[in-house]
Formats: C-alpha cells, sequence, structure tokens
C-alpha cells in the first residue's frame, strides 16, 4: 500500500475509492461474513469483530453460508470461515465463489483450531486468502481489511 492510501468504502462496497489521507480505514464499512458451527467460539469471534468496528452477519453451517453469499453476496468484504464449513461438503463454498462473478473479488479466510498444514494447504489450494488461527486476537482482526486490498489489487491474467 502506499504511504498515506488509505481505503474508504461506499454504497453497497462494490465501489471501492482509494483516498490518499493517513492510512486509516473505516473498518464501520467493512462487512465481514462470519462462518463458525461452534457457537461458543462464534460468540467470541463475533464479540471481536465487533469491537473492531466491523459490520457483521454470522452464520453457523455451509447452507447459511451459501444462503448468505446468495442474499448478500455483492455486499461482502470478507469471509472469515471454519476451514471445516469451506472445506467439507465437496468444497461447495469455494466453488461458488468461484462461479460468481460477483463474489470472486471476496477474499476467504479461514480459521482453525489449531496449525494444521494439510488443511491449511488445501483451504489455499481451493481458494481461501489466507487463515488464522484460534484464538484469534482483536489485532489479527483489526487487519482483516488489508485482504480485502490485496485481493482487489490482484492481476488476473486471461
Amino acid at each position: 500500500m502506499d504511504m498515506g492510501e488509505s481505503i474508504i468504502l461506499s454504497g453497497n462496497g462494490s465501489n471501492r475509492d482509494h483516498l490518499m489521507s493517513n492510512d486509516l480505514m473505516d473498518l464501520s464499512n467493512v462487512r465481514v461474513l462470519l462462518c463458525d458451527t461452534d457457537a461458543e467460539s462464534c460468540r467470541e469471534v463475533l464479540a471481536l469483530l465487533k469491537k473492531c468496528c466491523y459490520q457483521v452477519t454470522a452464520v453457523s453451517s455451509a447452507v447459511d453460508a451459501l444462503d448468505a453469499l446468495n442474499s448478500q453476496g455483492p455486499c461482502i468484504d470478507i469471509i472469515l470461515a471454519e476451514a471445516s464449513i469451506l472445506i467439507s461438503n465437496g468444497a461447495k463454498i469455494f466453488n461458488f465463489i468461484k462461479l460468481d462473478i460477483s463474489l470472486k473479488h471476496i477474499p476467504v479466510i479461514m480459521m482453525l483450531d489449531e496449525d494444521k498444514i494439510p488443511l491449511v494447504l488445501k483451504g489455499l489450494m481451493l481458494g481461501a486468502t489466507d487463515y488464522l488461527v484460534k484464538p484469534l486476537s482483536s489485532n489479527e482482526l483489526m487487519k482483516l481489511w488489508t485482504h480485502m486490498k490485496r485481493k482487489s489489487s490482484q492481476l488476473v491474467y486471461y
């Protein structure tokens, strides 16, 4: 990121304006789809995301995640999902995102209970942008928006 550049989201999240300022992101405009099957873990991560000022939609299954992507997809800026939700059921969520032009830009961050290299590699090969190991911290989550910047600036070759 250029020194002094920040991202300000406006409208439905599809218009990203790059404004020169003091390298701060207005996180209250960043929409996160949180997917976690464990209720306690979901509450903890949700609380951390809200503490960081993100707008959060929380779901607890792959089916609910697909429903949320169908209804809110283009408005979602980041998907933060438990690895098992992303990789289970033949990686339906990854396939759904890859096939929908309005969703391809959304970075997908996997959450794992422990640093399992084979699971991380599988998720990355399927299309995850990055991964985080639980328990998560506010500092880690505060930086989620940087994945939006990276994903939107990637060059696509045909």
